[in-house]
C-alpha cells in the first residue's frame, strides 16, 4: 500500500500530465489496414501501445475478422481506449453491435471520445463499469492515471467503481447478450467468468477470446469448458518470443 508521500507524488504527476501532456493532444491512426480508424492521443501509453493493436495482438485482429457475423453482439471486456472495438465496428457486419466495458475513468473518457471521433456511436456502446463475480461498490487502484494505462488493481486504495455481474447487466438493464466475447482484464478473468455463468451457457455465444494470467489458467479453462466452450486455439508467443505471464485462448462452442 503506498504511503502518504507516494500518494502525493502520484497526484502531482497526474495533475502535471493533465496540464502538460507528454505530447500535444492530437489524433493518431491505428495500424489497421482494413479501415481508416483514428484515436485521440494525449499520453505516452497511447503512443507506445494503443496505436498499434495489430502489432500488439495480431491474433485478436484475425479472430475478429474471421469470427464476427451479421447481427453479432461483441462484448469487449477491458476495452481500454477502444482499439479492438473500433476494428470490430469497422468490419461492417450488417448491424453487428459492440458493448465496450472499461472502468478506469480517464481511459473510459478516451474510449468515448474515440467512438465519437470515428462516428460509431450507433454501433459501439461504452460502459463505465467493472465486471466481477458479484455486484458491489469496488475500489479500482490505477497503476497510473494516463488514458490507455492498464494493470490496474481491484480492491485496496483507489476510486470507487460500480461492479456488476455480466449476467445481471444483461437481465436487469436489457443489454444485448454477447454472441462473441473478448476478455482482457489483467488477471481478473476468473472473476468476470464467475459472474457470467448464465450468459456463457447460452447457445448463441459462439466464441470467447481471453487473455489468461498463467496463475489462473486452469480455472479459466474449467469455467469455459463447463459452459460448453472448448479451447480451440492457444497463443503463447509474439513474433517468436514468449508472452510474459499470460497466454491467449480462443474458446469455441462445439
Amino acid at each position: 500500500m503506498p504511503g502518504a508521500w507516494e500518494r502525493v507524488r502520484r497526484a502531482r504527476r497526474a495533475l502535471s500530465r493533465r496540464e502538460y501532456p507528454v505530447v500535444p493532444a492530437h489524433v493518431g491512426r491505428l495500424d489497421y489496414a482494413g479501415a481508416d480508424l483514428r484515436v485521440g492521443v494525449t499520453s505516452r501509453t497511447e503512443i507506445l501501445s494503443r496505436l498499434r493493436p495489430c502489432e500488439k495482438e495480431p491474433w485478436t485482429v484475425a479472430w475478429l475478422e474471421r469470427t464476427l457475423r451479421a447481427g453479432d453482439v461483441l462484448w469487449d471486456v477491458g476495452a481500454n481506449v477502444g482499439a479492438y472495438s473500433l476494428i470490430a465496428a469497422s468490419l461492417d457486419r450488417e448491424a453487428a453491435k459492440v458493448v465496450a466495458v472499461e472502468p478506469a475513468y480517464a481511459t473510459y473518457a478516451a474510449l468515448c471520445d474515440n467512438v465519437l471521433l470515428n462516428g460509431f456511436e450507433g454501433v459501439v456502446m461504452p460502459l463505465p463499469v467493472l465486471l466481477g463475480a458479484r455486484p458491489m461498490l469496488e475500489a479500482l487502484g490505477t497503476r497510473n492515471t494516463e488514458p490507455g494505462a492498464s494493470e490496474h488493481e481491484v480492491g485496496g486504495e483507489g476510486l470507487p467503481v460500480l461492479a456488476f455481474r455480466l449476467d445481471d447487466l444483461v437481465a436487469q438493464f436489457g443489454l444485448p447478450a454477447p454472441t462473441v466475447m473478448k476478455i482482457d482484464v489483467d488477471g481478473g478473468e476468473v472473476s468476470v467468468l464467475a459472474g457470467a455463468a448464465e450468459t456463457l451457457a447460452q447457445r448463441e455465444l459462439r466464441s470467447v477470446l481471453v487473455e489468461v494470467d498463467r496463475s489462473g489458467g486452469d480455472a479459466v479453462v474449467e469455467l469455459l469448458t463447463r459452459a460448453g466452450l472448448g479451447l480451440a486455439e492457444r497463443v503463447d508467443e509474439r513474433q517468436g518470443k514468449p508472452l510474459a505471464g499470460v497466454w491467449y485462448g480462443v474458446f469455441e462452442r462445439g
